[in-house]
C-alpha cells in the first residue's frame, strides 16, 4: 500500500520515505548562514504540506509547475511538530499517475451537485432574480469555473469543486432557516440569490486547482468587491430590476463575512443578509474542523493541534 501524506506519524521519525507527490510551488529563502534553502509546496489527494529542502541550489531554468515528482523525504521533529525534509526529488517516470489523482477534491459527486444546484434555483420565483442567477451562475464563461474552482487557499473547501460544495451547504442551511422563520417568498428569492453569489467572484480571485495562487485582480480587489461589482453590472443589464431587491442582494454579498475585521466593507443590514452570514460561517467552520481532524487522524494524540481559525484543539475520540 502506497503511503499518503496524512498517514505520516511519529512512528516514521528518522525514516526516509518514498512518495509520489504533486509539486505546486517552490519558494527560495535564505538561512541565517546565508545559504539558500527552499520550501516545496506539495500535495496528494489527502493533504497539502511543505517540504523543507536545505542547501537548495537555484537552477537557470526552474521546473514548470505543477509537476508530478518522486520524493525521498526524511521525517524529523521540530518544536514537537513533525518536520518533513526533502532529501531528493525528480520528475516521475510513472506515466500512469495523473495530476487529477494527486489533487484534493470534494467527496460529493460532481454531477449530483450540479443537479442539486439547479434544484435550489427552481425555488426562486421572481423573474428578474431568476435571470440574474441564470446569467451569472448557469451560463458560460462562468458555469464551469463555478462548478470546479476551490473556495479558498486554506481553511475550508480548499479543493476542487469547493465553491460548488460550499454553496450547496449554505443554500441548504439558509433554506432551512427561511422555512423555519417563515420568510416571505420575496425574502426567500433574495436570500437564495445572495447565497448563490456570495462567493461567486472566487472564480476570478483564485487560479484553478492545482494552483494555490491568487490572481492579480484577486489580490488587489478581493472576491467581496469583485462579486458585488459584477453583480451590480449584471443587474443593470436586466430590464426593470427592482431597486430594493438590488440593494438587499448587494448588501448580502458585501456583508457576508459579518464584520469589518473579517473583511466585509459593510455589515448585514437585513434578516436575509444575517442568515447568509451565519450559514456561511457554519459551513466554513464545520468543514475546517472536519478536514483538520481528518488530516491528523493517523496521529496517536487524543487531541488535534490547535486549529488557528477556531482558537482551540479538537478531541478525536468517539467518532466511530
Amino acid at each position: 500500500m502506497t503511503l499518503k501524506l496524512n498517514q505520516i506519524t511519529r512512528e516514521h521519525l528518522n525514516q526516509e520515505l518514498k512518495l509520489t507527490l504533486l509539486l505546486t510551488s517552490i519558494e527560495i529563502k535564505s538561512a541565517r548562514n546565508g545559504k539558500s534553502y527552499a520550501d516545496f509546496q506539495v500535495q496528494d489527494q489527502t493533504q497539502k504540506t511543505t517540504l523543507r529542502f536545505w542547501d537548495y541550489q537555484p537552477h537557470n531554468s526552474e521546473p514548470e509547475l505543477p509537476m508530478i515528482v518522486d520524493c525521498a523525504i526524511l521525517v524529523g521533529e521540530y518544536r514537537e511538530q513533525l518536520q518533513l525534509t526533502l532529501k531528493k526529488w525528480e520528475s516521475t517516470t510513472q506515466t500512469e499517475i495523473t495530476v487529477d489523482q494527486l489533487v484534493r477534491s470534494s467527496r460529493w459527486n460532481p454531477e449530483k451537485m450540479q443537479g442539486w444546484l439547479r434544484d435550489y434555483y427552481e425555488y426562486i420565483e421572481a423573474e428578474h432574480i431568476r435571470e440574474l442567477i441564470q446569467r451569472m451562475v448557469f451560463e458560460e464563461p462562468f458555469y464551469e469555473k463555478y462548478c470546479t474552482y476551490p473556495a479558498a487557499k486554506t481553511v475550508h473547501h480548499n479543493f476542487m469543486y469547493g465553491i460548488l460544495q460550499h454553496t450547496l451547504e449554505v443554500l441548504k442551511y439558509v433554506k432551512m432557516v427561511a422555512g423555519t422563520k417563515k420568510l416571505t417568498q420575496r425574502q426567500v428569492d433574495r436570500l437564495l440569490a445572495m447565497t448563490f453569489l456570495h462567493d461567486w467572484a472566487k472564480i476570478i480571485e483564485y487560479e484553478p486547482v492545482p494552483s494555490e495562487s491568487m490572481t492579480v485582480e484577486g489580490r488587489m480587489l478581493g472576491h467581496i468587491f469583485i462579486g458585488a461589482h459584477h453583480t451590480r453590472n449584471m443587474m443593470d443589464t436586466i430590464p426593470n430590476f427592482d431597486d430594493t431587491d438590488a440593494l438587499i442582494i448587494l448588501n448580502g454579498i458585501l456583508g457576508h463575512h459579518g464584520a469589518y475585521e473579517w473583511g466585509s466593507p459593510v455589515l448585514p443590514k437585513t434578516v436575509e443578509a444575517q442568515i447568509l452570514h451565519q450559514a456561511d460561517k457554519l459551513s466554513g467552520d464545520i468543514e475546517s474542523i472536519l478536514s483538520f481532524t481528518e488530516d491528523q487522524a493517523a496521529r496517536d494524540d487524543q487531541f488535534t493541534d490547535k486549529l488557528w481559525n477556531m482558537g482551540t484543539d479538537y478531541f478525536k475520540g468517539g467518532i466511530t
